[in-house]
């Protein structure tokens, strides 16, 4: 009798273990928007001195909730991992933190261009001087460059073999690394070196070029791939917000480029 109630125990476990594994689907029909953000990441999202965040996806964020006549829940997930495993298991509605729309993530999930056009160079970011022959990535063979894990910039250089990557979740850690020659440059996108640059002079800026297979079209807000209702929800919010000028402004306030 112990024997069997003790399989039946496991059995038990075993069935709440995979139920709780199991991606959920949520309900778009509801009165909140679920969206997820991930501190440290100016101008698109970043907490000001009162404590509160702010940025340029924190107000699209805002603009989509009251297009939508839903309540905004943001949910800070502190890395871009963390954000796209709580939208595969269901736990936020969609990602907003200024995410380049490639080829590799459309296979993955749904995106939703919301802003900026097709990129065709990247910035790499040096400490105080651009060392003498640099101009391409492939300039950059033997050396080590700093990169946002899952990021573009991180499925970019899997292209280039002979450049080693470096994994930093924040740009803060990035410019460490080269400062003290853990790494050769950083890899980011085009406004985060912006925002930089106005912070730290000692920044200098390599545009580089990208293939054409390489170039991202514009950044989009993510979501679910069978999230249908959501997509489309999403989609027209989006569509709306641009026809009445709002995204504009916002890209003005916050000097995000277009």
């Amino acid at each position: 009798m112990k024997i069997k109630n003790i399989v039946v125990m496991i059995a038990c476990i075993l069935a709440y273990a995979l139920y709780i594994n199991v991606p959920q689907q949520r309900s778009f029909n509801n009165d909140d928007l679920i969206v997820g953000i991930a501190c440290g990441y100016a101008p698109f999202v970043s907490v000001n001195q009162a404590g509160q965040y702010e940025g340029f996806d924190i107000d699209v964020a805002h603009a989509l909730a009251d297009q939508l006549g839903k309540k905004l829940v943001l949910k800070d997930l502190g890395s871009m991992t963390s954000l796209f495993m709580a939208l595969e298991q269901g736990k936020i509605d969609i990602i907003a933190w200024g995410l380049s729309i490639t080829h590799e993530r459309l296979e993955k999930v749904a995106m939703i261009h919301y802003q900026g056009a097709v990129t065709d160079a990247y910035p790499l970011i040096f400490w105080k001087e651009i060392p003498a022959g640099i101009t391409t990535l492939d300039d950059m063979s033997g050396k080590t460059i700093c990169v946002e894990p899952t990021s573009a910039q991180d499925a970019i250089l899997d292209n280039y073999p002979t450049i080693t990557k470096l994994s930093t979740e924040k740009v803060d850690d990035a410019l460490l690394n080269i400062q003290y020659n853990k790494a050769a440059a950083a890899l980011v996108e085009p406004a985060i070196a912006k925002k930089f640059k106005n912070k730290y002079a000692e920044i200098q800026i390599l545009n580089v070029p990208l293939r054409e297979e390489d170039k991202p079209q514009g950044i989009g807000l993510v979501v679910k791939k069978n999230n249908t209702s959501c997509i489309q929800e999403i989609q027209d919010a989006v569509t709306a917000l641009q026809t009445a000028g709002i995204i504009e402004q916002l890209e003005k306030k916050w000097d995000v480029p277009s």
